[in-house]
């Protein structure tokens, strides 16, 4: 039988959970604002877009760098949609 731990949250865990509500909400709200001014479909692409491009000039910092294999490739198209593409068009 599992041992039930009954903790109270640290000021520090408090803090990580505002931080993370605040950027959960802000990217609500700036998906809003927009909207006002963007195509959905557009503003997906420059999301999605705009954190490939971040991700891939942080790979030398991390000392990696991208797989060659097709299988590979496939597999990240394939989690890309599914977990990236598809919910930010629903979302917004």
């Amino acid at each position: 039988m599992p041992t039930v731990i009954n903790r109270t949250m640290s000021l520090f865990e408090w803090a990580m959970l505002l931080g993370l509500s605040v950027l959960w909400g802000g990217s609500f709200f700036f998906a809003g604002v927009a909207l006002s001014s963007l195509p959905p479909l557009t503003l997906v692409v420059l999301r999605v877009g705009l954190a490939a491009l971040i991700l891939n000039a942080a790979l030398p910092l991390a000392g990696l760098r991208l797989p060659r294999g097709r299988n590979v490739w496939v597999a990240f198209f394939g989690m890309g949609l599914l977990n990236n593409v598809v919910p930010f068009c629903l979302i917004v």
